[in-house]
Formats: C-alpha cells, structure tokens, sequence
C-alpha cells in the first residue's frame, strides 16, 4: 500500500482500535452495541492474557464486525453494524521452521477465510505471529495461484510454457504407473530412479518420509544441504544430535552468532519473544555478525567479525576459560570424553608431531587433560583473535567480561550464518561455539542449551496402527546421487549437486569400476516446497537437467503457485498451504515437548456445518472444491491415494501400508491415521479419555498440545534397570545388558555387533553407566560429550578430531578445509571483497514470499548491495550506482560471471565485506499462460517477481530484466460458477500495488556449486571483485558461464574431498543418523570392500 506516514499511522491506529474492540467483545460480550468514542487510554497493543481470544466453546459460532468497519462514519461500536458469523478452526503456519500456531477465522456464510491469527493454545507461539503469518490469507487467495493440476502439453518441450488442464486421477494414474514399471523390474538400479526431493518440509514425525520409506528404496532427496548441513556436522560430532535447543528465555548471556533474534532466525517469532523476556529480566545479548543487523543494532555487544572467523572468538574466550581456571569442571570432568582422548596416546603422539603440544603426558588424570589442553590453545590469545577476526580486542574483553557474569547460562545457537558461509563452517560454528559453551557448563540446564531430540516432539509418521501393516523393512539400497562417496562425513544428501552427478559421466564410471551402480537418469523427479533452479547455486545447470528429458524422464512439481522450477516440469499439482494441508510439526524453541496439528481449514469447517464428503479419502480435495477454492488438494491424501495408483493390486506390499484396518479394501483416511498417531502421546490420550473425545478431536479443534514442560538434563536421566532381567529400559524397549557392551572407560554401553564396536564409527551407544546407575547421556560413541572425536581419525581426519582453528600461515595450508574460503588473507586485489549472501529477510520466507503481495511490498529496494561508506568512497561508488559484482572461486582461481546490484554505501557492514541477501530477485518469463480447457488465462508471479529475458549461447547465460509487476485487474472471466479463483471479491485492495518488483538480482545462478568438504555444505560466500558498472550494464544482469561453473565444482570436489570407505568399508560413520528411515547394515557398506582405509598424504 503506497502510504504516507501520517497514513501509515492512522493505518496502526485503526489496528490498535482493532485489537480493543476484540479484547472488549470478550471481556464485555454482553454489553450492547452503542455509538462511541475510544480514547488512546482505552486502546492497546498488547493482550495481558489469552482470553484476547474468544472463549473456546465459542470457537465454533463467533460473531465479530470486519475489520474495514472503521472506515465507516460513526466506527464499529455504531448500531447497525454487520457481524461476521466466524468459525475459528487452527492450524499452524508454514511460512517460516517454528511452527507458530494460527487459527483462520472461517466466514461460516461465504465460505472464506476473513483472516488468520494467532492460537492461544500454541504454548510455544504463544497465541502470537509475526507479519509472515499474517500473510498467510494473502497467499490463500493470492490471484496468481494455479486452481487446478496442470499438465505440459503434447508436443511441447519443457519450458515453452504450454500447459494443458488435467485431472488428479490422471496425473495418479501416470505418474503411479511410472513408480510400479520401475519398482516392478526388482532392479537396484531402477528404484535408484524414483527420487522425491522435498524443500523445506515444515512437517515432523515422518509422514512423508515413511510414504518414500513404502516404496522400498532410497529415494528422498532433501534441501539441507543448502541450509544447514554445516550446522548440523558440528552438533552431531559433539552430541549425535543435531542443532542445540536454547532456553534463551533462562538465560543470562545471549550470544548470538548470526542475527537469528531481531531478524530472521530458524524459530524467528517464538525465539525472538524468549529473548525479549530474558533481556527483560537482565540478560545481556551479543551478536556476532559482519553486519549490522536488526538484532545487533539492538544488542549490548556488537562484535562485527569478519565472516568465517567466528571459531577463533570461540577458541580465544575457551583458551582464557582454561588458563584462569575459570571453566566449570564439575561439568567438564563428568561430562566431557577426556579419558578416551588422554588415554590415546598415539593421537597425542600425532598433536606432538604436529607442533601442538611439546609433550604427551604419561598419566592419563583429568588434571592431565586439563594440562594438554591449557598448551594446546594457549596460542589463542585475545590479542590474536582480535587480529584474525579485524575485531577491536577491547570487544573480546568486554565479552568475556559476560561470559564470567552469566555463569552456565550462556546460550546460542549454530544453524546457518558462519556455517552456511563458509568452508569449515561446521568446525567454526558448532565445533568450537560448543566447546566453548560446553566449557562453561551451559549444557543441558536452565538458561543453557538442550538438544533438537530432547525438545522436539514429532508423530506425524506414527499413525501406523491405522493401517494393516505398521513398519516397512530397513532400506537395502544406497543412493549415490544422493550420497556421493566423496563427503561420507555429510549430514544430509548433497541435494545441489543432483544436476551434476547426472552430467558427470566421467565421476560415474569412476565409481562403477568399484562396484557402485549409480544411475545416470531419473525416471520420476517428485518435487514438493522447493524452488532448485532459483535457490540453489548453478541455477541454469539446473535448467539444462531438467530440460533434457533423458536426463530426467517425468518430472512434478507440488506446488500451488508458479516458479521458475515449476516452469521446466511436466506437471504442476497444486497442494495446499498454511491452512490447506494435514501434516503435524514441532519444534524445540523451548525446554518443552510441543506438538501442533496443520490442518486445511474449509475441509474443517465444513464438516463441523454437517458436509460429508463422497470419498473420505478424498475429503479435502472435496471440500476445496465445495468451498470454491479450486481443484487444490493436500500432500497426505495424495500420497494415501498415489500408493494405491503405484500397488493396485497390492502386489509390490506397499497398498497394505496405507490400507485401513477399520475399512479394509479401502485406504486409510486422515481422521484414522492421525487419531492413532496423536495416540501415541501418553498425557494426551489420559486428558482425551477424561473430556470423552479422540486425540484426533481435541487437536482438530484446539491445534496443539504440550506432552510435558522444564525438559532439562536429559542426559542426567536414570535409565529404568530390572536387576532379574538384568535388562535397561530404552525408549520403551527392554534391552538385556547381555547384547551389549561396557566401556570399561567411559561407561558408554553400546549394542553387540560382529566386533565392529572396535571403530567408534560402527558403534550404537544406548545408555552410559555412572556410579551404577545407568542414564541417558549422549548419542555418541562414548556416550559423552565428544571433545574428542575418533570418528574423524578413523575417517583419515585426524586433524579435525578436536575443536581447532588454523592459527598462522602455516596452518592455513595444513588446515585449508576448514579455513574460510573468503578469508582476508584471499583479498589480494584492491576491489576484492568478501560477499555475504546468507542472511535472511525479516519479511521473507526464503523464496517463497512472492505470492504474498504485502510482504513483498515490505521488500521493495530493501535488496541493494550493502557496502562499507568508505570502501564505497575508495572505489568512487555512490548510493544508487550500479555495481558489477564479479565472482571468482579461490580454489580453482576461475572467474563463473557477475550479476548487476545497486550499491548502498552503508557503516552497517564491516570494512572488506558487501551484503546481498539472496532471497530477493525473483523472475518470471511470461506474464499470462493459456492453457487449454480453461477460458481464463493465469497470470505468473505478478507482484513479486520481474520479467526476464534470458540469453543462451552455449554455456553462456544471460538474464536482464524487461519488465517489473504485472498490474492487471482481479476479474472472475471463466464461466465456471464454482470456482471463486481468482477471488477479486479478496483482492479489492490490488489496487494499491505501487511498486514495480525490479529490486533485486538472481545472484544465485551465478554461484558455483562450493560443497564443503567435510559437512557436504553449500559454502555461501563468495570473494567478488567489485567495479562500478559499465554503461549497458543495467541493475538485475546476471552473465554466467555454467562451463566454469562446472570446473570450480570439479575442483572443490577433487582436491578437497577424501572420499569412502572408511573402517570395515563403511560409506559413513553408523552413528551420523541417516535422515527419514533405517538403512541396513548392509547398505552402510561400500561393495567387495576388505581392509580398512585410511587416508594418508
């Protein structure tokens, strides 16, 4: 909305007056509608408790005034007024990972949803939303989603832009027959063809992965290696769990090591309340971060490090923590794994050799261990770090002056930031932040860290006893496309690298000479919440794959809304969002086991009105139709159905899994499936008996539960021991201590298995035994924190087997994989900078903010290319010019191609760094698309996107903008009476779309694909060289050449990996948890392999 300020204000005036009008409807329900007028004191931003919400037993019959009433002369407390008749159904929101709860308030009349707000019932969100969720009607009913499924048409190729309508039994039909023909052969090599490859999945306890488990093979692809793989790496190899779970609401310090508070962070919304009421109470926050962003602007501490080097803030503030004697070593004696590393004296014998400790001592006490780490960091002075970092020493003093003051309740987070930047980021975020953190305590406690497993609290895949088969069998195939031998030690599939494993015909027969069988096509690519070609690095070598139709042979893309993936596919289907899908997501954003129920709203109100739908398993699609919002269907049932259409007959034994048990002969329905997996939680299913209803009810109609609170210590627990059995009680299993094995060190006791348990990488710990009692502890092989990780010896890594940083020149060739590839010592040219494209937008949810036009109205001209003032000034760059910003690879030395911004000269970076968000500058390439059986033309990513023209000569790529928004009038011209697409009667307010959506670059395409060599992380950051633009350069080219794109990804492979097998020819340590379903032994072995590798130089 084109505003002035002043109309900005009357704007929050009449959303102030609206909040009181609410709060007064449930406190005063009685009172009669009268003319009046509100004064200031009488308004307010803020509910002092839920019941800002109507009372639950009226959720299902509300009546409430619009909102647009106080347009009207005489306000909304005049008589006469027109009352909504609401139903308020929740669900939870989709547009960022924290799951917050929402409840869509249902017009009961017109069958619409007037507005999403928050749940009162949600105790993570906390009946609150950030503006993403608020959006969410805006995408509901955004003109330019797709109302039904859509099909290239006959003849044309990918990417022409003919589209057909279809229907969804046929696209069952084709694509379920394509599934069967290839599960059908028995063949490894053709299940290896069947890929599902999910972005960002927003849902918990498996139910998708458990549809792909059905199928038999290893066939789920997933986005996190372009996320968060780097983040992960650190946190399993400390604590075989993988993100820390903060309780920063307890918490004293802050320490924030991106801008995850105030910005944009992983569980933004909730987070960011947590950390007000902790700083409320006196908490201080730092916020490490080369940028000034919202949350260092508002920070105690701003430490403005140069990216890539936050492991040596890390290393310099544990090294004091040491040399003082201030560490907390009751924690640190009991927990950490010091008697596995002071009793490997070969390792220690290695550390000498390397010039890291003069001595390996002879005793093997903690005060031993203490000694050899007191000289192995002693080189990480305060005076060092401040000159590796280009960070004031006066700013590290002032943050250990915190750390002392806060004691063990220091909190973090290690997600994406460093570890998404940079090579090495694993190592210079989780590796070392937790080594620092576990070095104060901070571990497990109030105001500390706890773990993604002890807070998380997923069913979604655990409605099996609904059906009449429960668990398919462990996985026998491995799938090299998605785990490439090179990186055994990646924590996710290198999922931005599938176009380029399938073109490297060289890599493949490489690897087919020892034994793999690695396809070199796809034969149906399934693609759900993902965006490749735009979001991922070598974006236009993801066009080239998907084009070539013997590269990948049927290709869909689940999506209710255009992309420039969608663009290249052969069918769209059109899947729900927020408040248009079954599936269930937690989150741990505090020290409790929440759980919340996504659920498509109309479907839901229309049943509690009395509609019953044809087909129960066909329910919501049923009821998106009845309610006008199109052919629209949701993922669950898809799935149910899609497995019937692969297993008809049930032959392949995958219909039995998604059979129903109550109705055989038929499939199971949502009501069935999610009654049993709620049922699953204990506490829920005693108050569900109590108030008479199913679990299925009470988290249909309230949307979420809290299973139990204060979830500390976890590993702390006392494990139940029958001494007759002689058995351990673990996650409901009774397991004889005659199956297992004692660390007679540690006390780590693991499963018995053919002697393998002599590698750490073979090794299953459940349980460590202290002072005769048997407790949770860590999922590690030692069942302690894992200082020292012998994994990484065993997979030839010595070097990184303990929380390092390089520390001189020298080191930076010895340690060069975990040295930032921008590194300042990379800056050699004048023009060189390090480029920050990671950081997230407040009001963006990744990419897929474009069908939410008031979000992206919050995002115009807030995407120029940040740069330090007087870096500009050097350079002879001034506010608004058009820069070329030139990317070049320093491993390889190859310049891929440049992309076109506007500068904005700025002191809100650090000197040698520019910023560019990379969730900005998306394109489209048409604005209209006809399609055949369907008299109204659909119109493509009008508000938020450009138009492009792309250039293709060989290899060399070329984008410009031609255009900006698509203004067009919402009309409903298509003569069936049914549908309310394109909803104009919604978007009246279209007309206040002022911006013209050219801000923004597709810098992405010109990224090569840096995959970290450890993590498998897409390494985000990239060194530029900057200069001023030439005259025909124009803001928004983008020159690539995917040639050398090509080569930088070959030499990052080449020259940095040290590829499988490690111990007894495994393809990776068995304790890295393998994501979304269990793996054979078998499968965990490379083929024909005997002895055991290690790397050696």
């Amino acid at each position: 909305m084109k505003t002035s300020r002043r109309n900005f204000l009357k704007t929050v005036a009449a959303a102030v007056g609206g909040a009181a009008l609410v709060k007064g409807a449930v406190e005063k329900s009685s009172t009669p509608a009268v003319a009046s007028e509100e004064t200031a004191e009488n308004l307010t931003f803020t509910p002092k408790h839920l019941d800002y919400y109507p009372p639950f037993d009226k959720w299902n019959d509300w009546k409430e005034p619009a909102g647009d009433v106080w347009k009207l002369k005489g306000g909304a407390l005049r008589n006469g007024v027109k009352l909504i008749n609401y139903m308020l159904v929740p669900t939870v929101c989709n547009n960022c990972e924290a799951a917050c709860g929402l409840t869509a308030w249902v017009d009961k009349d017109a069958l619409v949803v007037r507005k999403f707000m928050g749940n009162p019932f949600h105790t993570g969100s906390r009946g609150r939303n950030c503006a993403k969720g608020y959006a969410t009607q805006a995408q509901m009913y955004d003109p330019d989603r797709i109302p039904f499924p859509l099909k290239r048409a006959p003849g044309a190729k990918r990417g022409e832009g003919k589209w057909v309508r279809t229907t969804w039994d046929e696209a069952l039909e084709t694509i379920g027959k394509k599934i069967r023909e290839a599960i059908k052969t028995g063949s490894e090599l053709e299940r290896k063809m069947i890929m599902y490859h999910v972005g960002r999945p927003n849902e918990s306890g498996g139910f998708t992965a458990r549809v792909v488990w059905t199928w038999g093979g290893d066939h789920h692809n997933s986005h996190t290696n372009i996320c968060s793989s780097g983040g992960r790496l650190g946190s399993i190899s400390w604590v075989g769990d993988d993100r820390t779970s903060p309780d920063f609401e307890h918490s004293r310090l802050i320490f924030l090591s991106s801008s995850h508070a105030a910005d944009a962070g992983h569980y933004y919304q909730q987070h960011a309340g947590y950390i007000a009421d902790a700083r409320a109470k006196g908490a201080r926050l730092v916020v490490m971060d080369p940028r000034l962003s919202n949350s260092a602007g508002m920070a105690d501490l701003w430490i403005p490090v140069w990216p890539g080097t936050e492991g040596a803030i890390f290393l310099a503030l544990s090294s004091r923590l040491l040399q003082e004697d201030k560490y907390n070593r009751k924690f640190v004696e009991r927990w950490f794994n010091w008697k596995t590393f002071i009793k490997d004296k070969e390792y220690l014998n290695y550390l000498k050799k390397e010039g890291r400790i003069s001595k390996v001592p002879e005793g093997n006490t903690f005060e031993d261990f203490i000694s050899v780490l007191k000289e192995l960091y002693s080189p990480y002075t305060f005076e060092w770090a401040a000159e590796e970092t280009k960070v004031p020493i006066e700013k590290i003093e002032k943050l250990y002056e915190y750390v002392l003051w806060a004691g063990d309740r220091i909190t973090s987070y290690f997600w994406r930031a460093q570890a998404a930047g940079n090579r090495g980021g694993w190592m210079n975020a989780g590796r070392t932040g937790l080594f620092f953190l576990a070095l104060t305590g901070s571990i497990g406690g109030v105001g500390g860290v706890g773990w993604h497993h002890w807070h998380v609290l997923g069913v979604g895949g655990k409605g099996g006893k609904s059906t009449l088969a429960d668990k398919p069998k462990p996985v026998d195939d491995w799938n090299e496309l998605l785990w490439p031998p090179e990186w055994p030690l990646s924590s996710y599939e290198l999922s931005f690298l599938l176009p380029h494993l399938l073109s490297d015909d060289e890599w493949r027969k490489k690897w087919a000479k020892r034994g793999l069988k690695i396809p070199d096509k796809l034969k149906v690519w399934i693609s759900k919440i993902y965006n490749p070609v735009w979001i991922n690095p070598d974006g236009f070598r993801w066009i080239e794959v998907l084009r070539d139709e013997n590269k990948m042979e049927l290709t869909v893309n689940l999506s209710p809304t255009w992309s420039e993936t969608n663009w290249f596919v052969d069918y769209i289907l059109p899947v729900g969002l927020a408040g248009e899908r079954h599936d269930n997501q937690s989150a741990e954003s505090k020290p409790e086991r929440w759980t919340a129920f996504r659920q498509p709203v109309l479907r839901v109100a229309l049943q509690k009105m009395g509609w019953k739908p044809k087909v129960p398993w066909r329910a919501t699609l049923e009821a998106h139709k009845k309610a006008g919002l199109g052919e629209v269907w949701e993922e669950n049932e898809f799935w149910i159905n899609l497995a019937w259409a692969i297993d008809p007959d049930g032959k392949l034994g995958i219909r039995k899994f998604w059979e129903s048990k109550k109705n055989p002969g038929q499939p199971v329905t949502i009501e069935e499936w999610y009654d049993a997996a709620f049922g699953t939680l204990p506490n829920l299913r005693k108050v569900c008996e109590k108030l008479g209803i199913t679990p299925y009810e009470y988290m249909r109609d309230r949307g979420a539960w809290t299973e139990e609170t204060n979830v500390y210590n976890v590993h702390e627990r006392e494990l139940p021991y029958d001494p007759i059995k002689k058995a351990i009680k673990v996650k409901g299993k009774w397991i004889p201590l005659s199956k297992c094995e004692i660390d007679p060190d540690t006390g780590a006791v693991y499963l018995k298995h053919h002697g393998a348990n002599k590698y750490h990488s073979e090794r299953h710990t459940i349980a460590v035994k202290k002072n005769g009692k048997f407790l949770v502890g860590f999922h590690t092989p030692t069942g302690h924190l894992e200082y020292y990780s012998k994994t990484f010896v065993e997979w030839g890594w010595p070097e990184y087997a303990i929380p390092i940083y390089p520390k001189d020149e020298e080191d930076r060739r010895k340690l060069v994989h975990i040295l930032t590839h921008v590194h300042h010592s990379y800056m050699t040219e004048e023009n060189a900078f390090a480029l920050n494209p990671v950081f997230r937008l407040p009001y963006n949810i990744h990419t897929r903010s474009v069908n939410a036009k008031w979000l992206m109205e919050i995002s115009q001209n807030h995407n120029p290319v940040w740069i330090y003032e007087k870096d500009a000034e050097r350079l002879g760059i001034k506010k608004g010019d058009p820069i070329k910003v030139r990317v070049v690879d320093p491993v390889s030395g190859i310049e891929t191609g440049y992309f076109v911004g506007m500068a904005m000269p700025t002191q809100a970076t650090r000197p040698g760094v520019i910023a560019c968000s990379h969730h900005s500058g998306r394109w489209r390439v048409k604005n209209t698309v006809k399609v055949d059986g369907f008299n109204q033309e659909l119109t493509v990513l009008s508000y938020g996107s450009a138009l492009a023209e792309i250039n293709e000569q060989g290899s060399l790529k070329t984008v410009r903008w031609k255009d900006g928004v698509y203004h067009h009038t919402v009309k409903r011209k298509h003569n069936e009476s049914w549908l309310k697409w394109p909803y104009p009667e919604v978007n009246d307010d279209i007309k206040e779309v002022w911006w013209n959506g050219t801000t923004g670059v597709w810098q992405n395409a010109v990224f090569p694909a840096n995959p970290d060599p450890l993590s498998g992380m897409h390494c985000w950051h990239k060194k530029v060289l900057v200069e001023k633009a030439g005259p025909d350069d124009r803001i928004g080219d983008v020159v690539v050449n995917i040639e050398a794109t090509f080569k930088v990804y070959q030499a990052w492979r080449d020259k940095l990996t040290r590829p499988a097998p490690g111990p007894n020819g495994l393809r990776r340590p068995k304790w890295f948890p393998r994501p979304w379903y269990p793996h054979t032994d078998k499968s965990y072995r490379m083929p024909e392999f005997s002895g055991h590798f290690l790397h050696k130089e």
